[in-house]
């Protein structure tokens, strides 16, 4: 297993670079990227500014962050923002229900088929690292599955 560390203020970051440069030469297989984090994604888009501006003005619409108000959050439209009301919770948690909501439209995991040393992505297509809670310390893990002969 392979791992990139990174910590980022981007929401997205092209890891495609990194993932090729894992690969064996002449291998074919599977390769598989993964992200423990619930905030933190990972998906496959063209990475053309205009439309990653678009999936972040999308992601502004439908779960927008609220300035949190003093004590208990009472601006915040979520309820896991409500920290006083969370048990276990330690009061200094980060206020970021906006970061889980917007993880539901990314998965922890992709997979992208690999002949001969080369992934195979389409022309456009790229992976992106996508971060909806920076800044803080985040993993990505690589595993590769070798095409039975």
């Amino acid at each position: 297993m392979r791992t990139l560390n990174l910590e980022t203020d981007k929401m997205f970051t092209d890891i495609t670079s990194w993932v090729s440069d894992q690969v064996p030469d002449s291998f074919s297989g599977l390769a598989t990227v993964f992200t423990p984090h619930t905030t933190a994604g990972l998906a496959q888009l063209e990475n053309e500014i205009l439309h990653l501006m678009d999936i972040r003005f999308f992601l502004d619409n439908i779960a927008p962050k609220h300035k949190p108000a003093e004590g208990m959050h009472r601006n915040s439209k979520y309820l896991h923002d409500m920290i006083s009301l969370r048990a276990g919770v330690p009061p200094e948690e980060r206020i970021n229900g906006h970061s889980h909501i917007r993880s539901l439209l990314f998965s922890s995991s992709t997979s992208v088929p690999i002949v001969n040393g080369e992934l195979k992505l389409g022309d456009w297509k790229k992976i992106f690292f996508v971060e909806l809670d920076p800044i803080r310390p985040r993993s990505v893990f690589l595993m590769f599955t070798a095409e039975a002969s």
